[in-house]
């Protein structure tokens, strides 16, 4: 099932970004769903995510169709969507102005004035779009009702950004003799390093151990492969490079954030370390909760547990309760080979 949707494109004009470079013009594209007089709930997932968040017959399956679907607590019928695309300048433009979450935030914001929208029931960011959430509470604090913050804190390990680093003077690398083929091929090489970080030990083990020589790897090689080489086709080295280091900055002073606050992370994520969500938590100044999700699959938790975030988004929307300190979810034994 397919829920209905308006398409925008939204233009602004003389727009400032955080790091004080005029932009004459940006156009960012974004999408409402659904009944537009339901509570508005904003998604936003990780930089590789679009606008095509639900299941739509233009675009076919949505990034977050396990999660945001009829039978499941945020629904067609109780909620309108709004989903957008992250801004980067396009690829035509040499040294392009940096962009941070603060300015992704500054976007989300003149969307909401442009297409006249209420205040956001909530607004549900994960990942690289729970930095942005995080960024636009502290900036608009009066514009939102409640945030929901997956596998993202306020700011980013070092060691992470020694990776994105990394990732980037690959990519660069590629770049500098200007053979399309081989920048394409140092984007998927960028971009498998990325895949190694998203998901969680134990699952690379479980999911790719053999018993027989050279097995193990040649089999994690050839799934490496492919998602880098999937990758390629839908994104571009610039796009790449500009989110990617708009990660590296992001950095949010959180205290004026005023609203209900969940955090949710996993585990074993790597990108994300459990204690940075913890630390995140201390600093908030507001009536914040924290669900810690036992998961295999590292910061991809956000796309596959989808059984278990449904559970802590019941909680959200359907409990009148909203005084507990901390929550943690049962431990999730499956295996990771088993999806």
């Amino acid at each position: 099932m397919c829920c209905f949707y308006q398409d925008h494109k939204i233009k602004l004009t003389h727009f400032e970004t955080s790091k004080g470079e005029c932009v004459d013009e940006l156009a960012v594209d974004c999408c409402l769903w659904g009944d537009l007089s339901k509570p508005l709930v904003v998604l936003m997932g990780g930089i590789s995510a679009s606008r095509w968040a639900l299941d739509s017959t233009g675009c076919g399956e949505g990034w977050w169709r396990d999660l945001v679907k009829q039978e499941a607590v945020l629904n067609y019928g109780d909620y309108c969507y709004l989903t957008f695309d992250y801004f980067s300048f396009p690829e035509r433009i040499e040294n392009p102005p940096a962009i941070t979450t603060e300015d992704q935030a500054k976007i989300l914001k003149s969307i909401q004035g442009q297409l006249n929208l209420p205040q956001f029931h909530v607004v549900i960011g994960a990942s690289y779009g729970g930095m942005v959430s995080l960024a636009f509470a502290a900036l608009f604090p009066d514009s939102l009702k409640q945030l929901i913050c997956i596998a993202a804190a306020d700011r980013n390990s070092v060691k992470t950004q020694a990776i994105r680093y990394i990732q980037r003077q690959i990519i660069r690398l590629g770049s500098s003799n200007r053979n399309s083929d081989e920048a394409q091929k140092h984007l998927a090489l960028a971009r498998s390093l990325a895949v190694i970080g998203y998901r969680g030990d134990v699952e690379f083990e479980q999911r790719f151990q053999s018993s027989h020589q050279g097995e193990a790897l040649a089999s994690v090689a050839s799934y490496l492969d492919y998602q880098g080489e999937k990758f390629t086709r839908r994104f571009s080295t610039s796009r790449y490079l500009q989110l990617s280091e708009s990660i590296d900055q992001h950095q949010v002073d959180v205290s004026t954030i005023k609203v209900p606050t969940r955090l949710i992370a996993f585990s074993s994520d790597q990108l994300v370390p459990l204690s940075f969500v913890k630390d995140l938590q201390n600093k908030l100044q507001t009536n914040c909760q924290l669900s810690v999700i036992d998961s295999l699959y590292g910061h991809d938790g956000f796309l596959l547990e989808a059984e278990q975030l449904n559970q802590i988004f019941s909680d959200i929307f359907n409990s009148t309760n909203y005084e507990q300190n901390h929550d943690t979810i049962k431990p999730n034994h499956r295996r990771a080979c088993g999806y």
